[in-house]
């Protein structure tokens, strides 16, 4: 199955024991192993079920493989049939209900799904929305199986606790009919050779008065209340953020925040300002920063540029206006014309996106995608493009830049920060425009914007 990894055993024995700890099973219960692998999920259910002297439930193993199906069959196990079929095909609804369900989910992207998977997935599927991933749909499918007072035990990544995309999957634990009871966070390096940030959440088929178990890496523990199909992230990480909130949001007081520029060729285009060939008329050099020069310099002065080949107001120059620039591309053309954009129709020298000129022409202020503590930089002349690896944010008319800086540099909106943005490896944050809109601002300033308008 695409997206199998392998569960170290360790942690196998470690999920049952949790899918078993508050209702161990007794004589009649079933027992499902979607996407089984290899089954090291059974293997542990039956070493565990017999070191406590409890009944081994009745096993279904599900999966595509046929050498996993293989290697299953091979470990003799004795409660456990296997079957070569699809776990989101809809004949698996006929297999029943459960009492218990367990396993790890295959992580596979849309990117790596046909037009025909992912038509078939949105018509059967409320958690096949937007960029969705399998193992969304392995939970909704679970959770449909899954009897009345039934436990279920995941291992998938933490981020459907927080992404837009698994929204629809928040909305269906939360709702009146499961119970999520804990979820345990693990190391991000469980997985050998792969970053996953993963977790273990076990549900309830029933509802529940108690709140949510939640332990998280640095061995702390606490209970929550999840809000719905709103992002998990500050319940989960615990951070009181009440009093932060204002009623006014970054998105309120800012033009636009983006992401810098994406040419798909940096190494062509980005050069050192020693290096620009003098042939090479000024109007097309513009300096750039990348997330790291922001922070060795401290900001967004440096010496690297941009040879740009667009005009002010983003429109991409002619052959004969960028002339001796334009022969310099064409000594690089073969390394430019290899670029996706160029085959989707692109000229080939434009840039994989085309650069909003107008509006990161202007006085911004500049901050790295991925940092572990979030900070942020004025560029108050507005004559850098940054690099794609830097976010840029531009402040509406009337509202100071010097005092949005000191702000976003805050110990509350860092908190904020910390509770609702992406992870990233080893303890980084994604500060990505679509969460940073929601950032809570001084109710004064949207105030003071709307009565200028």
């Amino acid at each position: 199955m695409r997206g199998h990894v392998r569960t170290p055993d360790e942690l196998t024995e470690r999920v049952v024991r949790r899918l078993f700890r508050d209702d161990p099973p007794a004589a009649g219960d079933r027992i499902l192993y979607p996407g089984c692998g290899d089954a090291p999920f059974a293997a542990a259910v039956e070493h565990v079920c017999r070191a406590e002297g409890w009944p081994v439930p009745e096993g279904l193993g599900v999966e595509t493989d046929p050498e996993h199906l293989r290697d299953a069959r091979q470990r003799n196990l004795t409660h456990l049939t296997c079957r070569n079929q699809d776990f989101l095909a809809a004949d698996m609804l006929d297999a029943g209900a459960f009492e218990y369900i367990v396993g790890n989910p295959p992580y596979v992207p849309i990117e790596e799904l046909n037009e025909e998977e992912k038509t078939r997935y949105r018509a059967d599927f409320s958690t096949a929305s937007g960029r969705f991933d399998l193992y969304l749909l392995f939970f909704e499918r679970a959770l449909s199986m899954l009897a009345p007072s039934g436990r279920l035990s995941f291992i998938t990544p933490e981020k459907f606790e927080y992404v837009d995309t698994a929204a629809p999957l928040r909305r269906l634990l939360t709702g009146d009919v499961f119970h999520v009871e804990e979820i345990e966070h693990i190391p991000e390096d469980t997985f050998s050779g792969l970053v996953t940030f993963p977790c273990v959440t076990t549900v309830c088929h029933e509802t529940a008065s108690e709140k949510t178990v939640v332990k998280l890496r640095d061995g702390s523990s606490h209970t929550t209340s999840l809000p719905g199909g709103e992002s998990w992230a500050a319940s989960i990480r615990n951070a009181d953020i009440g009093e932060l909130q204002t009623g006014a949001t970054l998105d309120d007081v800012t033009e636009r925040i983006s992401p810098g520029i994406a040419t798909g060729a940096d190494n062509v285009f980005v050069l050192q300002q020693s290096e620009v060939p003098d042939s090479i008329s000024s109007k097309w050099v513009r300096p750039t920063v990348s997330g790291q020069q922001l922070q060795q310099h401290d900001g967004p002065d440096g010496d690297s540029v941009f040879l740009c080949p667009y005009h002010d107001d983003g429109e991409l120059a002619t052959e004969n206006e960028l002339a001796s620039f334009y022969n310099w591309l064409v000594e690089r053309r073969d390394r430019l014309e290899d670029r996706s954009c160029v085959a989707n129709g692109k000229k080939w020298y434009a840039w994989h996106e085309t650069p909003p000129m107008k509006d990161v022409l202007q006085p911004k202020i500049v901050f790295r995608d991925i940092a572990k503590e979030p900070r942020f930089w004025g560029e108050p002349r507005g004559n850098v493009l940054p690099k794609h690896s830097v976010y840029y944010a531009v402040p509406q008319d009337g509202v100071s830049m010097n005092d949005l800086i000191e702000h976003l540099n805050s110990a509350e909106a860092r908190m904020w920060m910390e509770a609702n943005c992406q992870k990233a490896h080893n303890g980084y944050y994604r500060l990505q425009s679509r969460v940073l809109s929601e950032l809570p601002v001084p109710k004064s300033w949207a105030e003071s914007y709307q009565a200028t308008l």
